[in-house]
């Protein structure tokens, strides 16, 4: 038994509790002792109790070792009141980096020709603080909507600076500034930036693209970028196309990470039309729960997970709507836990997850 964690839980709105909570319960399959806090955040806690973001929630965030976060957002309460929870997080919690490992498991169908296992795996690095961020932002009247772009020097150095030492820890060697340069003046601070980071990281591979070219490469082969950092609204729809390849947005996890603070969610959102039905795919809320132990150091427990999840998608015979299969939300946790507690038994589980490689590849 290792260290012991506090973890707050913001399971939010939509489909955020129940994929939240199979999350959850492949952590506590683990070895490692936590202690669970469930704070009731987002638009259900508003119109419950009238506030999105209550203070104990607050209380238990800045206790807790990290937060295990999953979907926010109400039809009927107004997109500004559970944007708090948000606003909270990111910005005034500081966690600036939003770091998405989007990744090709076996057993997962993609629209991609002769996909094999693995042949899509990278990393997008997005600021979560600047750019079009939640605070610059507003409407006068019905008529006018302004969103306001900022992007300080400050803000890009940290961004990338985090990119390479990301892409350092994982054994990534090739890093891509995404940007619009060409025509953005705040795009042309960020470049000019990432090259001067770049010039204290000579052991990588750097280049720079434009988003629109970017976007055309990653479409036509993923393996050509490994780690892209960018400002905030280039990430996420790069993302999306990504995601698209993967199996969709239930298999693609996210860290948001600070200097001092981080929370680990899923990239989708609410997903109202599922909620309650127990049909939603918690892969994603799994494995951004793999992500938070990775940050806690306890790599061998996110080893495990991982494994796991990978072990489960390989044999086929569990899984949501969303990847050809019928399963509940429940049993894919149970599964995934199940596999967890069986690979931790055993002496050695890495051979286990060795041997998925090579029946899958």
């Amino acid at each position: 038994m290792g260290r012991s964690y506090k973890i707050a839980v913001m399971a939010g709105d939509g489909i955020g509790p129940e994929v939240t909570a199979e999350a959850v319960k492949v952590l506590k399959a683990t070895d490692i002792d936590f202690e669970f806090i469930d704070c009731f955040v987002g638009g259900s806690a508003y119109l419950e109790n009238g506030d999105p973001l209550p203070p104990e929630a607050e209380e238990a965030s800045d206790e807790a070792d990290a937060v295990l976060f999953g979907a926010i957002g109400h039809d009927y309460a107004p997109y500004e009141i559970p944007r708090k929870v948000l606003v909270y997080l990111r910005v005034e919690k500081d966690a600036y980096a939003n770091v998405r490992p989007l990744k090709l498991y076996p057993g997962v169908y993609t629209p991609r020709r002769n996909c094999k296992p693995n042949s899509v795996d990278m990393v997008i690095v997005r600021d979560n603080s600047e750019g079009f961020s939640l605070k610059h932002s507003g409407l006068l009247g019905n008529s006018i909507a302004t969103d306001r772009r900022v992007i300080t020097k400050f803000g890009a150095q940290r961004i990338i600076k985090f990119a390479y030492d990301y892409a350092s820890k994982k054994g990534r060697s090739r890093v891509t500034c995404v940007d619009q340069s060409n025509w953005l003046y705040s795009d042309k601070l960020f470049r000019s930036v990432f090259h001067e980071i770049s010039e204290r990281y000579t052991s990588f591979q750097r280049d720079h693209k434009h988003v629109d070219v970017t976007a055309m490469l990653l479409a036509r082969n993923p393996r050509s970028f490994d780690v892209i950092v960018t400002p905030g609204l280039y990430g996420d729809i790069l993302s999306g196309i990504i995601v698209g390849m993967i199996g969709g947005v239930g298999m693609a996890p996210s860290a948001c990470i600070g200097d001092n603070f981080a929370f680990f969610e899923p990239i989708h959102g609410t997903a109202w039309d599922l909620a309650g039905k127990d049909v939603a795919n918690p892969i994603a809320s799994i494995l951004s729960a793999k992500l938070m132990l990775e940050w806690l150091r306890e790599e061998e427990a996110a080893r495990i997970i991982d494994a796991a999840v990978t072990e489960v998608l390989a044999e086929g015979k569990v899984r949501t709507s969303d990847l050809g299969g019928r399963s509940r939300t429940s049993e894919v946790g149970n599964a995934i836990a199940g596999k967890v507690v069986e690979m931790q038994t055993q002496d050695n589980a890495l051979p286990i997850a060795e041997r998925v490689e090579v029946q899958t590849s």
